[in-house]
């Protein structure tokens, strides 16, 4: 079944309380999971869902009054749809098209931009880096720079023009052209971007804590070594040590302004 944020039951019911958003959130593995995400909702006095799909929780419906829909990252990608492991991505991606057919409230961190990319009609695509370029996945910290001021962008209100984030990806997305590009990146142009007022999607993780990306690499240093060399582990791990907790209050900051805004279109 969905889990639900507010274990206790004294946060505010969805159903008696509609004016309250609810945050739905879609995780498709253990591994990749919300990050700073629950602590942000439960600083505005939300609600929230987590649909496991990867364990058979039931999609939320193609329309949802208050509903706002986060869709994680994971370690499959778009390609991996017709795949019988991850059955459950047809639907997704049937639901992320239908939200946004409604205008309805939509953000994509990582595989979830990549989704909603592919379902409003881009490509997604492996990330290819080098001279000659090969398929290269960019992983660690780094930078992106905004393409457009907070005054077009008010999401982007308190952000300097160049911000930390933190990348894991070996994909990149080809943008349909009703989207706005917001943020790029050195290695992968397509870091941020809009789809009408309220669908965002983000191919950096600005969900990450410092202990979510330490398991991740734990768990696949491979993915590290393949784009950093031998010694790929060590010095991610010591970016983290020395950058993770203030590039997650950034990023913290960013993630609030996207919730706050996203909620203001309901």
């Amino acid at each position: 079944m969905p889990r639900r944020l507010d274990t206790d039951g004294d946060g505010p019911d969805p159903v008696t309380c509609p004016s309250i958003p609810e945050v739905v959130v879609l995780q498709h593995q253990q591994l990749v999971g919300p990050g700073s995400l629950p602590d942000l909702v439960a600083e505005r006095g939300w609600r929230w869902r987590v649909c496991r799909l990867d364990q058979g929780d039931p999609l939320p419906g193609p329309q949802a009054a208050g509903q706002i829909l986060v869709v994680l990252g994971g370690t499959m990608g778009v390609a991996d749809r017709h795949d019988p492991a991850h059955g459950w991505m047809p639907a997704e991606l049937e639901l992320i098209l239908a939200r946004l057919a409604v205008g309805a409230p939509v953000l994509g961190l990582c595989l979830g931009a990549q989704m909603l990319a592919h379902a409003a009609g881009g490509r997604v695509e492996p990330l290819l880096q080098g001279d000659p370029p090969r398929a290269l996945p960019q992983v660690g910290c780094g930078a992106v720079q905004w393409l457009r001021g907070p005054e077009q962008e008010p999401v982007l209100a308190g952000l300097q023009a160049c911000e930390p984030v933190f990348f894991w990806h070996g994909d990149r997305v080809r943008l349909p052209a009703e989207a706005v590009l917001v943020g790029s990146s050195l290695a992968c142009r397509e870091q941020a971007f809009r789809i009408g007022p309220l669908a965002w999607g983000l191919q950096f993780h600005a969900e990450i804590t410092p202990a979510l990306a330490r398991s991740w690499v734990a768990a696949v240093p491979e993915f590290v070594r393949r784009a950093h060399g031998p010694d790929g582990v060590e010095r991610l791990l010591a970016d983290l040590d020395r950058w993770g907790e203030s590039l997650q209050a950034r990023n913290r900051l960013l993630l609030g302004n996207l919730l706050d805004a996203l909620a203001d279109g309901l």
